[in-house]
C-alpha cells in the first residue's frame, strides 16, 4: 500500500508540475501562439521564425513589413510617420519567396484590417523552385491550429527559459523590444569598401555570355506567379508595396558582369516586371538606377547588405512614389540600368 501512496503521489505531483508550466507558458506566451504581448510585460523580440507567426495572427496592425534581412533594418516608426497607420515588421533572414509569402497569407487570413504590404524582394531568390524553403525543422507546431502538437511549446525549456527572462526583465522596470529594434543588425557592422571588399574574393571574367534558359523563365514564373502575385490577386484592396532589391555595385561585378550573365540578368528582370506589373495593386520599385546609393560602398556592409539609414531612405522614397517601375517606363528602366553597369568600369573599385 506504501508504494501505490508512493507511486500515486508522484504521478499525480508531476502532472500537476506540467499542468502549472504549461499554464504559465500559455499565460505568458513568450512566442505569441494563444494571444497578443500582456500589457506592461517586457516582451523580447529575437527569434523570427518562432514569433513572426504570432505576431501576425494576435497583434494590432494595418500595415505589414516583411522580406529577408534586407528589410531588418527597417523601423515601423518611419514607416508610420511616411504612411500613415501602425505597422508591424516580420523580416526573415535567409527567407525564400514561399516562406515570406506563407507568413503574408496568415496575415491577410487573420486580419483584415491590413491595408498595405511592404516587402523586399530579393533578385537572387528570383529563380527558386517556387517551393522552396531555406531553413529545417521549422517549429511547425506554432504554426497551426493543432492543440495536440502544442505540447512541444507548453514543455518546452526555451520557451520556459523566455518566459522567465519577460518576468525577470519586467520586475526591473525594462522595455520590452520595439519593432525598430527587433531583428535590427544595423549598427552590428562596419561599412564602407574596405568592409564590403572583404567579404569575397572577385572571380575571374568569363567571356562567354550567359542566356537565360526556358527552364530558368518558366520557374522564375512559378516562383512570382505562387508567391507574389497571386496573393495580390486574392486581396485587390491591400496595396502591395514591392522593391526589387538594391544591391552594391560590387555585387554586379560579381554576380553579373565577371560571370559574363549580364543579359541572362535584364532578360530576367524583364520577365519579373512583367509579370509583376499584371497586378494593379502592387506598386514595384526599383533603386538600381539610384547610382549615387549602389556606387557608395559606406552604405553597405558586404556586397548585398545596406545600413539603416538606407532603409529609412528606402521607405520615404516609396512613399514619395519614386523609383515606381511601370508598364509606361520598364523597358526605359531596364536600358538606363544595363547601360550603366554594362559599361561601368569595375577595376577602380580594387
Amino acid at each position: 500500500m506504501k508504494a501505490k501512496v508512493w507511486f500515486g503521489t508522484v504521478v499525480a505531483g508531476t502532472l500537476s508540475l506540467l499542468a502549472v508550466i504549461a499554464g504559465y507558458i500559455v499565460v505568458v506566451d513568450p512566442f505569441f501562439h494563444y494571444h497578443k504581448p500582456l500589457e506592461g510585460f517586457a516582451y523580447e523580440l529575437a527569434n523570427e521564425r518562432y514569433q513572426n507567426d504570432g505576431i501576425v495572427k494576435h497583434f494590432s496592425y494595418d500595415t505589414v513589413i516583411t522580406g529577408t534581412s534586407m528589410t531588418a533594418n527597417f523601423k515601423t516608426t518611419d514607416c508610420d510617420a511616411f504612411f500613415g497607420g501602425k505597422s508591424i515588421k516580420v523580416p526573415f533572414h535567409g527567407g525564400s519567396f514561399k516562406e515570406v509569402n506563407d507568413n503574408l497569407k496568415v496575415a491577410l487570413a487573420y486580419n483584415p484590417n491590413v491595408v498595405r504590404v511592404i516587402r523586399c524582394l530579393d533578385i537572387n531568390n528570383f529563380t527558386q523552385d517556387k517551393d522552396y524553403v531555406n531553413y529545417e525543422n521549422l517549429p511547425e507546431y506554432l504554426y497551426d491550429d493543432n492543440i495536440f502538437n502544442d505540447t512541444q511549446y507548453v514543455w518546452n525549456k526555451t520557451a520556459l527559459m523566455v518566459a522567465d527572462d519577460i518576468l525577470i526583465n519586467t520586475a526591473a522596470g525594462e522595455q520590452g523590444t520595439t519593432f525598430d529594434e527587433y531583428m535590427n543588425w544595423s549598427d552590428d557592422y562596419e561599412y564602407g569598401r574596405e568592409a564590403v571588399l572583404a567579404t569575397y574574393v572577385r572571380p575571374g571574367k568569363e567571356e562567354h555570355a550567359e542566356k537565360l534558359t526556358d527552364m530558368e523563365r518558366e520557374r522564375t514564373l512559378g516562383n512570382v506567379r505562387q508567391n507574389i502575385t497571386d496573393l495580390a490577386k486574392q486581396y485587390p484592396d491591400v496595396e502591395f508595396d514591392y522593391y526589387l532589391s538594391p544591391y552594391s555595385i560590387c555585387w554586379w561585378d560579381v554576380e553579373v558582369v565577371q560571370p559574363g550573365k549580364l543579359s541572362w540578368q535584364r532578360d530576367l528582370d524583364q520577365t519579373v516586371i512583367e509579370e509583376i506589373l499584371t497586378c494593379d495593386n502592387i506598386h514595384l520599385y526599383s533603386y538600381m538606377d539610384n547610382f549615387e546609393l549602389i556606387c557608395n560602398l559606406d552604405n553597405y556592409k558586404d556586397r548585398i547588405h545596406y545600413g539603416g539609414e538606407t532603409n529609412t531612405n528606402l521607405l520615404r522614397w516609396m512613399s514619395e512614389d519614386k523609383g515606381r517601375i511601370t508598364k509606361a517606363n520598364y523597358h526605359e528602366y531596364l536600358d538606363r540600368v544595363y547601360d550603366y553597369y554594362g559599361e561601368y568600369d569595375y577595376d577602380s573599385l580594387y
